[in-house]
């Protein structure tokens, strides 16, 4: 495992908003001299998300919970995994963070991605359960999909999803 500095990973964040390309280049390289450090295909995932390879990103994600099961991983293949439509197993990865580090889970918007989860597959109790978790100052950008706005926006969004999903069954 390499050292990583604030200033290190910073750099490596620029690489990665200013060219995805060479930040999955300069990760692979990274993979190549420890292909056991399941933190640099995370990180790689990222590049391939930038790009738009979901398929990619989530093959990174897989290889990354094989070497290491970690709830930051699982969250992040589980929204992944929504991305492609893919809920139900979301659902499992979102319920296996939940499992791994359960404070964690709560402050890593592990109840938001789950509620949208839940949402999606018509879940309308558990979706708006997740939904109570999140706290009071809670907002999101609605990126990838998600539901955005404040928590009283988002349960709406959740309500409105979860109504919807059961209707087209």
């Amino acid at each position: 495992m390499r050292e990583m500095t604030p200033a290190k990973l910073l750099a490596e964040h620029k690489i990665l908003r200013e060219d995805p390309e060479r930040y999955i280049e300069m990760i692979s390289e990274f993979i190549r001299l420890d292909p056991s450090d399941s933190m640099e295909y995370f990180s790689r995932h990222h590049g391939w998300e930038q790009l738009g390879r979901l398929d990619l990103a989530l093959k990174d994600l897989d290889q990354s919970i094989e070497l290491r099961d970690a709830a930051m991983s699982r969250l992040s293949r589980g929204s992944i995994l929504v991305r492609m439509g893919r809920n139900q197993e979301a659902l499992e990865d979102f319920n296996r963070a939940e499992s791994l580090e359960p404070e964690k889970w709560v402050d890593c918007w592990g109840p938001f991605r789950r509620a949208d989860c839940h949402a999606r597959l018509g879940n309308e109790a558990a979706a708006l359960a997740d939904c109570e978790r999140l706290p009071e100052g809670f907002w999101s950008p609605g990126i990838h999909g998600e539901p955005g706005g404040n928590k009283a926006e988002i349960t709406a969004e959740v309500r409105r999803r979860a109504h919807a999903a059961k209707s087209a069954r």
